[in-house]
């Protein structure tokens, strides 16, 4: 084993179907124990308050009061008309076009909400919807697109707003897709305190990522469906589209932060590569001269190998420092030059430090797995892997640049995890009301992929 930068990270939390049960050197069994969380429902009872709710439609008028009867017409309007007293806003079905701008800063927690899920839907030739040094906003249960291939700019973006970071910002079920310029969501300027959780992500600009996680701190990205098919939206592929997931620090620490901190991307399911020679989660990538990135968890998630366009590898590293990969399963025939990792430096990037994958499974039953690992041991120091899972359908493992399975980890786990090659795995395009499985929610159509 490499030298040890850190501890393994072993977190106390759930397992999620991604992850399996090793015995006796073969896969024994597997846990299908997804995480579910469980909200408490509302006591209400002589002398409770009475529910904080407001309305939007489209056939509203920011000139009506926001009541069921008179709704407003418009996300902007509502976030500044909205008390300031933790209320619930909620949006009627149909289209609302046009630029949405949230710059109100909130001292509870005020939620944006569709009364339907997904049958509220912005829409944009630009920017769809900007969060712009807002605090305390929860946008949930919308649909959220460009309007068609002379859009520009991105789908979604949480930025820094006159000086003042947007922080506690929560982005939960909704659907964002079909970026036509550029990331589908973007995450940067110092911005703080984000969750991004059962979201459902596809189709982004070419050249750009699902989610750019830059130059931030306290991100919780979990329970996310991240995939790509660009036919089901009659669209030609993009060859050069990047990664579903990178996290840097583009811009050094004129925002006030130096590096994206304490990001942590869990129980996310990856699959239908479709794009250029790039990492599903890339950690680091524009050569700055500072580490672009540090305390990064990618833990518990399931990357999906079941499309033909070549990848670069699963996971990348390039700049970055106390970055833990554990208990993620990456499975399937996934056509890469790495099918576990590449550790690099890029232009001016200092050396990475303390990168640890632990009880990982790869998994390629169909035996063509590449080369494991790719990078120079010169660019890395601290790398740690141990107690992992390895199967090639009953081939070899195969070694790697960096390091290799049999010789480097030393508690090597070879044996078949019978998790299939996964080529005909039903995708979740929704088609407005419904997905091709039948299922009418993103949480259904994550429990569908990972069982």
């Amino acid at each position: 084993m490499l030298r040890i930068g850190r501890p393994p990270a072993r977190e106390a939390m759930p397992r999620c179907a991604s992850h399996l049960l090793w015995m006796g050197g073969m896969a024994a069994a597997v846990t299908v124990a997804l995480t579910i969380a469980v909200v408490p429902s509302s006591i209400s009872g002589p002398g409770a308050a009475p529910p904080c709710e407001y309305w939007v439609g489209p056939a509203g008028s920011d000139a009506q009061p926001g009541t069921s009867e008179a709704p407003w017409a418009t996300l902007e309007h509502a976030s500044e008309a909205v008390p300031d007293a933790g209320c619930t806003v909620w949006f009627r079905d149909g289209l609302y076009a046009g630029a949405h701008d949230i710059e109100r800063r909130f001292t509870a927690a005020t939620t944006f909400r569709a009364e339907n899920p997904y049958r509220a839907v912005f829409e944009h030739s630009a920017t769809v919807i900007h969060i712009d040094g807002a605090r305390h906003v929860v946008l949930e249960g919308f649909e959220i697109r460009h309007s068609g291939p002379s859009a520009t700019g991105y789908v979604v973006i949480v930025d820094q707003g006159d000086g003042l970071w947007a922080e506690d910002i929560t982005l939960r079920d909704n659907i964002i897709h079909d970026s036509y310029d550029n990331d589908l969501l973007k995450v940067h300027n110092g911005v703080q305190h984000v969750v991004i959780e059962n979201n459902l992500l596809f189709n982004q600009g070419p050249r750009e990522q699902h989610m750019d996680i830059n130059g931030v701190s306290d991100v919780l990205i979990q329970d996310n469906i991240f995939f790509n098919d660009y036919a089901a939206s009659g669209r030609a592929l993009e060859p050069d589209a990047k990664h579903f997931i990178v996290v840097k620090d583009s811009g050094g620490d004129s925002d006030g932060v130096l590096g994206a901190q304490r990001i942590s991307i869990r129980r996310n399911v990856l699959l239908n590569w479709q794009g250029g020679r790039e990492a599903f989660v890339k950690v680091g990538n524009d050569g700055k001269p500072y580490f672009e990135a540090e305390t990064v968890d990618v833990v518990n998630n399931l990357m999906i190998g079941n499309s033909a366009t070549r990848a670069n590898t699963a996971f990348g590293v390039a700049g970055a420092r106390d970055v833990t990969f554990a208990h993620n399963t990456v499975v399937g025939d996934l056509p890469s030059s790495e099918y576990a990792f590449e550790l690099t430096t890029k232009g001016m990037n200092p050396t990475n430090e303390d990168v640890v994958f632990v009880n990982n499974i790869w998994s390629d039953p169909t035996g063509t797995m590449g080369e494991f690992s790719d990078g120079a041991t010169s660019q890395t120091v601290g790398l740690v892997l141990s107690n992992n899972g390895y199967w090639n359908g009953g081939s070899p493992i195969p070694p790697g640049d960096l390091v290799s399975p049999l010789v480097d980890d030393p508690a090597p786990v070879v044996g078949d995890p019978l998790l299939g090659a996964h080529q005909g795995v039903a995708l979740p395009n929704w088609n407005g009301t419904t997905f091709p499985s039948g299922s009418s929610s993103i949480r259904e159509e994550f429990v569908r992929l990972v069982e």
